[in-house]
């Protein structure tokens, strides 16, 4: 068994190596679409297998390995975002790892393993623990059971409380080669490789995803009413790109706002190359000051994606700060 993907063949025998006597703790850190919660999830295949390869990787065949491929091996928890229902019945994704799942999750571990083998629990991604979750694994994670492995995965390692980062050996995976992230995205059958990869910032996996949804054709239509800022109509464009995903519109509006300051500061676009015209026209024009303070608003906005604010209103508010940026 390879690594998941083929620029995380250094990390993957890294941790091979270790397979005899892994890290009961490990934190697997990196930008987001790069592959970590893969890599992690071959690694508790490979550390649950019972009939492991000369390296240490997973079989595949033994009854261990299909059982952690149907997701029903005993002595494996995944802790992650659960959907929760609200009270009208609506369905939405949790905004955190709460702490009655992290004290199930310290009680599995207390138990005998079924297999008498390692037991693993994942925690992805793990900077979604709450403060209470994240006190209820500390202890277990300074000492855990003997053969018991946590494995955190986090794109974003500095909101881990600092005693959860001190009690995990911790492995960095960077962005890919952008050759080799093109050459991967190319045999995935993904066009348009290099612009996908610029707008995703370098993350082959985020660059697939792109070119996978409907995402595109939504990116165009917010960035082309960005562009043409003599028409921008706030009431209009809120009403309108109320219907895109709050993740998305986050997504969109925070590279194209980090492109206006490249071009501000006296650099080139990096995300939105497609734009480059309209982005070297705007930001050449644009207050810096004003920018700086909207691009920080939108940094902000990213950690409270799932507020019940009324979409249309707050789009709304957001454009007339951006007109009031060229003013």
């Amino acid at each position: 068994m390879s690594a998941p993907y083929p620029w995380l063949e250094t990390p993957w025998q890294r941790l091979l190596a270790t397979r005899a006597r892994p890290a009961q703790a490990l934190l697997l850190a990196g930008p987001r679409g790069v592959g970590k919660g893969a890599l992690a999830r071959a690694w508790a295949q490979a550390l649950l297998c019972e009939a492991p390869q000369p390296d240490g990787a997973a079989c595949g065949e033994c009854p261990a390995c299909h059982w952690y491929e149907t997701d029903t091996h005993p002595d494996f928890r995944l802790l992650t975002l659960q959907e929760k229902t609200g009270k009208e019945g609506e369905t939405r994704m949790a905004t955190a790892i709460e702490v009655d799942q992290a004290r199930e999750a310290v009680d599995f571990v207390q138990l005998s393993t079924y297999r008498a083998g390692f037991r693993m629990v994942l925690v992805d991604p793990a900077d979604s623990l709450n403060v209470a979750a994240a006190n209820a694994l500390l202890k277990v994670l300074e000492e855990p059971p003997l053969n018991t492995v946590f494995v955190l995965v986090s794109d974003q390692p500095r909101r881990l409380l600092p005693t959860i980062r001190s009690r995990c050996s911790r492995i960095d995976i960077g962005l890919p080669p952008a050759d080799q992230a093109a050459q991967w995205l190319a045999g995935q059958g993904v066009d348009d490789a290099a612009n996908l990869l610029a707008l995703s910032g370098g993350t082959p996996l985020d660059a697939q995803r792109w070119a996978d949804g409907a995402e595109l054709d939504e990116r165009r239509g917010v960035l082309e009413g960005l562009a043409l800022l003599d028409r921008l109509d706030p009431v209009t464009l809120g009403e309108r790109w109320k219907a895109v995903s709050p993740q998305t519109w986050h997504n969109v509006a925070y590279k194209w706002l980090g492109d206006l300051l490249a071009v501000k500061l006296r650099g080139s676009v990096q995300f939105n190359r497609d734009f480059a015209e309209a982005l070297t026209q705007l930001g050449n024009q644009a207050d810096l000051a004003k920018l700086l303070a909207l691009a920080r608003t939108q940094a902000n906005e990213g950690r409270t994606l799932a507020h019940p604010l009324n979409r249309a209103l707050q789009l709304e508010a957001w454009l007339i700060q951006y007109r009031h940026v060229f003013d």
